[in-house]
């Protein structure tokens, strides 16, 4: 179907429940409905098939609206259907929840409670996701009114069930430090002998804050800052919030910049694949895997700071355009780095599909249907490897992809090995796709100039990362810095399948199980704090040099 078939079925079917509806752009259908209809709203759309929950962004519109406004995003190729719920800002207004239709909405449901302070009702967990134990009660960090003042630190609230043995069955805490773990998260497993038999999550533990940051600067000093959610996949975010501003900005990106972009894009693909693929062997105890997919992930790395100055955060991306141009020289390097790669990538593929001890850890574990993966919202390769049939770069295609299109890998078992194969084939894509675009690279200018002041509007920004769909919604007031800012990265929604799907197995199974949805916990977690010496208050780093204390001068700011 075309995107606008699809938005004229999307209306039809919330009919019954609109209370008026628009086109803020063109590929998005904007539904206003009551809180109390959105159960109903959301079952019509499930029951017609019509998309998936991509994000639910809510908003303070402040003292003089009084009001709270949540949206639920439902996605359908490129089309885009949001249902607009205002709430009035008393303490904890309520909406019914929707996680009993969609799991994945028990995550966005909880970052509502503890943000906004929406009570969820019905919801079947309301404990805090990525605020810490020390926070007080009643503080939302997205209202308007917030301050840091509020936030003093208050006596920790227990968030452990307590330690027992009934029988053979256990609840087993892991996180957020523990030597399975590249990055900080706090998993609780019940256990029935070694079956685990049901598993929760905490994360939050390198939250920063950033959403809200963005407020206080202008559009320019974004897109540095978002660059900064991500060491993997910084571009990424910086090509989502890019495109979203130049769009509310109507600025048109040159062609040739867009395919700058893309092949940045299709090096850091590479660059995380070949990263996770040495930390999943390594889980499974093939360390030989490990040390040789990160030695020549040290090819990739070292391209991109050939090109762009940078290894980790490329900082090519401006907006309107592109930073450094590609030469002669740099086609040459990108060619014999392809060739080198595309050469390792078939022999990993070949390992990871052959060797006898490797598939007994991956090999039908974890196994997830096609429509599990529908069901529990999947993204990404972990979706495209249950045979769903999802990638916004064909669905949706921006930037370059209209004229340097990929292709659609997919696989049917839905099972660990299956992702693993999946994600060797699409850096083959990757080698391949680069190498055209460099050989067809457009001529023209580099970047078009971007106005200081962003007009009045809203946006929906999609990208594929290499994790699956990143998801962007940004609010202009028509001013030098975004009203709101909203995102979404894939890990939040692939969590739902990952912790569904452990249970069942053993508890030996939990590293690669994690490990095998490629999880990014500093994606999900945009504060780090520092304690002041004299009072109990905190202060983000943004704040320390905002108000310039130089005692902190010292301390360097974590990465």
């Amino acid at each position: 179907m075309t995107t606008e078939t699809l938005l004229q079925r999307a209306t039809e079917i919330l009919a019954p429940f609109s209370k008026g509806n628009n086109n803020p752009e063109t590929n998005r259908l904007d539904v206003e409905i009551e809180a109390s209809d959105l159960p109903s709203a959301t079952a019509a759309l499930m029951d017609n098939q019509w998309g998936y929950l991509s994000a639910i962004t809510p908003t303070d519109l402040g003292k003089e609206v009084n009001k709270l406004e949540l949206l639920y995003h439902f996605c359908e190729g490129a089309a885009i259907t949001s249902l607009r719920i205002y709430l009035p800002r008393e303490d904890q207004p309520d909406v019914p929840t929707i996680s009993d239709q969609i799991p994945v909405a028990s995550f966005f449901e909880r970052e509502l409670g503890e943000m906004l302070g929406v009570h969820v009702v019905g919801t079947p967990d309301s404990s805090r996701l990525f605020l810490p134990d020390d926070w007080p009660d009643g503080v939302y960090p997205l209202r308007e009114e917030f301050s840091m003042e509020q936030a003093a630190p208050v006596e920790p609230r227990e968030t452990l069930p307590e330690m027992g043995r009934v029988g053979n069955k256990f609840t087993v805490p892991i996180g957020p430090q523990h030597p399975a773990l590249k990055e900080p998260g706090h998993f609780e497993f019940a256990v029935d002998g070694e079956i685990i038999t049901g598993a929760r999550m905490r994360l939050g533990y390198v939250h920063r804050g950033i959403e809200k940051a963005t407020e206080k600067r202008n559009w320019i000093q974004n897109l540095y800052l978002l660059e900064r959610i991500c060491g993997i996949c910084s571009h990424t975010h910086t090509s989502a919030y890019a495109m979203g501003a130049e769009k509310l900005a109507q600025v048109e990106v040159p062609p040739r910049a867009l395919a700058i972009r893309e092949i940045v894009a299709g090096l850091e693909r590479i660059h995380s694949h070949l990263l996770w693929l040495g930390v999943a062997a390594h889980e499974a105890g093939f360390d030989t895997l490990f040390m040789y997919s990160w030695r020549d992930r040290e090819t990739v790395m070292d391209l991109l700071e050939t090109l762009t100055g940078n290894r980790v955060n490329y900082s090519i991306t401006v907006l309107g355009g592109v930073k450094y141009d590609f030469t002669a020289e740099h086609s040459r390097a990108i060619h014999k780095a392809m060739n080198y790669l595309e050469e390792r990538i078939r022999y990993y593929l070949h390992i990871v599909t052959t060797d006898a001890s490797f598939l007994q850890r991956t090999r039908g574990i974890g196994t997830m249907t096609l429509e599990e993966a529908k069901y529990f919202g999947a993204l990404g390769p972990t979706a495209r490897a249950s045979g769903l049939e999802r990638d916004v770069r064909i669905d949706s295609p921006y930037g370059a992809y209209h004229r340097f299109p990929v292709s659609l890998i997919t696989d049917e078992r839905g099972d660990l090995e299956a992702r693993f194969e999946v994600r060797m084939k699409e850096l083959l894509v990757s080698c391949f796709t680069i190498r055209t675009i460099v050989d067809n690279l457009p001529p023209g200018e580099l970047a078009v100039r971007f106005p200081r002041k962003v007009p009045a509007g809203e946006t929906v920004s999609r990208v594929e990362a290499p994790r699956g769909e990143a998801f962007y919604y940004i609010k202009s007031g028509g001013g030098e810095s975004p009203v709101r800012l909203k995102i979404r990265t894939p890990s939040l929604c692939n969590w739902t399948s990952a912790l569904n799907k452990a249970v069942g197995h053993q508890l030996a199974d939990v590293p690669m199980l994690i490990a095998g949805m490629d999880p990014c916990f500093s994606c999900n977690d945009r504060m780090i704090t520092v304690r002041r010496k004299n009072d109990s208050h905190t202060l983000t780093w943004s704040q320390m040099r905002e108000y310039g204390i130089k005692k902190y001068a010292s301390i360097r700011e974590p990465k």
